[in-house]
């Protein structure tokens, strides 16, 4: 008898403990959703983790990769309402290598060839 409540108590401490893991690590996600709301984001790694640049754009235009993320962005968030143009050069000249539609996310830029390809980025109007 003993034993069996003894076994119950480890069965739940170890059921409380599993939840608050989960708990924890659903919390930092959210966390890390959040902190890119209405602005275009780009990654160090896939599934956005790592290295985060935010690009808060009011209008059409472009912005360079900072240094942190040049030629080393391997996921990125869209949730803002203008499609998003990646080059692999500065200033987004040439032609753009990958576009990101308008409230899109990709957790892997791997399968699009533009694995750290990144350095610059252009707001376009839809």
């Amino acid at each position: 008898m003993k034993r069996s409540m003894v076994r119950r108590a480890g069965v739940v401490a170890l059921a409380l403990t599993s939840l608050m893991a989960v708990g924890a690590t659903a919390q930092a996600d959210a966390q890390r959703l959040s902190s890119c709301l209405g602005s275009f984001c780009l990654y160090e790694h896939d599934d956005f983790a790592g290295a985060e640049q935010e690009f808060l754009f009011t209008s059409n235009g472009c912005a360079n990769v900072g240094s942190t993320l040049n030629n080393k962005a391997s996921s990125m968030r869209n949730p803002s309402a203008g499609r998003m143009q990646l080059y692999t050069s500065a200033n987004c000249a040439g032609s753009y290598g990958y576009a990101a539609a308008p409230r899109s996310v990709d957790g892997d830029l791997t399968n699009n060839g533009f694995d750290n390809q990144a350095t610059s980025v252009r707001r376009v109007t839809p």
